[in-house]
């Protein structure tokens, strides 16, 4: 097996797993049945693949009160007859999927038997982020292509294939199947399926430089199959990434980036940094959880033990208790608070200024560390609004092998408001202009430094 094809199913792994969710701690995801996973393609099959979607979503999805126009059992009627005349399996879970990106939550979704990316499918080799409303290019690839057709950071897209708007075709093909929950998490997250294709094949693209002048490219689908180093959005870089990267910077301020909170070595590596950090001779650190999808809450805990001083509240986790009972009788179903907090650690903590980088990216456990570290008062959020990503799933098995997840808890700040689909808002608001991406500039990493240095 090639270097290259270990990375590619590395990342259809690790992307399946991180943007399925687990972020509470102590849980293993597994599917809780197996009700013949072998595909039959007959209607029985596919009825009861979209009856064990219509029934845990209607007894364990906590969040139809943040959808009101949404009549789940209508509209799993309505579903019914376009799930029994899909012919292909490749058709039966694109139907469930769209049926199931009509509850807008990050950690319910279809997962088909072919993982989030089908084989055989690519991408150029470009990254694309959506910037007030544009769709930038912000990073790209090497090879002759990207070099002769002056592909660089910054470029506006404006339409994919034969003329249509890219907005259009990102609803259409990206959004109409898959969700994050919110709009800034489905725009920094999602763009990664926007020119998904057939590997090998080209995809034609209407850019926009930036002195205003408009032209055509044509792109190869090859970020995996060039024969060369991947390559890979800069959040999947971070889910393979296994440890923290430190750096100095001007006016003595450390610069920590935490790219997951998958591997105990992130933990481990974070703890050592303090250990060994003489905080009087720096003026404050700055965090970057920047296209943090998240991980596992034990190893974000153990970090935020290591930057306070005292307690502080994790995020709250409110679920539902069904009854029939209680439904008969008209009564309204009973729920439940989980509150959990975190100590400081024994043994050397970092106490100074801090500045917490953020962006639509930063989901999920990468929240809990910003809600967690907000309460010590000395903290500073900058950045761009989060993802809102929290919900521990419940996972069954549907026909073929595919899986389906359903949130079964609703995330909220230690005060009880609402959390999931909204995200943390940062106390300081900044955003790349095209001028920037392009220039390479780090603004939102100079605005955190700026803080630190001048309160600003």
């Amino acid at each position: 097996m090639s270097a290259t094809t270990r990375y590619a199913l590395g990342f259809l792994l690790v992307f399946l797993v991180v943007t399925t969710g687990f972020a509470s701690p102590g849980f293993a995801e597994e599917p809780t049945k197996d009700d013949g996973a072998k595909w039959t393609g007959t209607v029985e099959q596919k009825v009861w693949g979209l009856m064990t979607i219509w029934a845990e979503t209607k007894y364990a999805f906590p969040h139809f009160d943040k959808r009101p126009g949404l009549d789940w059992d209508a509209t799993v009627q309505q579903y019914l007859p376009r799930v029994i005349a899909a012919e292909t399996m490749d058709d039966y879970y694109l139907v469930l999927q769209e049926l199931v990106a009509l509850l807008k939550h990050s950690h319910t979704r279809i997962t088909p038997p072919w993982g989030h990316f089908k084989p055989g499918f690519d991408l150029p080799q470009i990254e694309v982020n959506v910037l007030d409303g544009r769709f930038i290019i912000t990073r790209v690839g090497g090879g002759d292509e990207i070099e002769t057709q002056s592909i660089r950071p910054g470029l506006e897209i404006l339409e994919v294939g034969e003329g249509i708007p890219v907005r259009d075709y990102f609803d259409d093909n990206v959004l109409k199947y898959h969700t994050q929950g919110s709009q800034q998490g489905d725009e920094a997250i999602l763009t990664v399926y926007l020119l998904f294709g057939p590997a090998g094949d080209t995809v034609d693209l209407q850019i926009r430089e930036l002195d205003g002048n408009v032209r055509d490219v044509t792109l190869t689908r090859n970020a995996f199959s060039s024969g060369g180093p991947p390559f890979m959005y800069r959040f999947v870089e971070k889910l393979f990434a296994e440890t923290i990267e430190t750096r100095m910077l001007d006016g003595d301020v450390l610069y920590v980036s935490i790219p997951n909170f998958e591997h105990a070595r992130i933990e481990e590596d974070f703890r050592a940094l303090i250990d060994t950090t003489d905080a009087a001779a720096i003026k404050g650190m700055i965090i970057d959880v920047r296209s943090n999808l998240g991980g596992n809450s034990t190893v974000t805990k153990g970090i935020v033990s290591c930057l306070i001083e005292g307690m502080v509240d994790s995020p709250l986790m409110r679920y539902r208790h069904y009854s029939a009972a209680e439904e008969a009788w008209g009564h309204e179903q009973k729920w439940s608070i989980d509150h959990s907090t975190v100590a400081p650690r024994d043994g050397k903590t970092y106490l100074g200024p801090l500045v917490l980088l953020v962006d639509g990216g930063t989901n999920s456990s990468a929240e809990d560390l910003v809600i967690e570290l907000q309460q010590t008062g000395r903290v500073r959020v900058v950045g761009t609004q989060t993802c809102g990503g929290a919900g521990h799933g419940l996972v069954s098995t549907l026909p073929g092998g595919g899986q389906f997840s359903v949130s079964t808890f609703e995330a909220l700040f230690p005060d009880k408001r609402d959390f999931a689909g909204i995200g943390i808002r940062p106390d300081v608001e900044v955003y790349p202009s095209r001028e920037d991406i392009y220039s390479g500039r780090e603004v939102v990493v100079e605005r955190g430094r700026s803080i630190l240095l001048n309160g600003k």
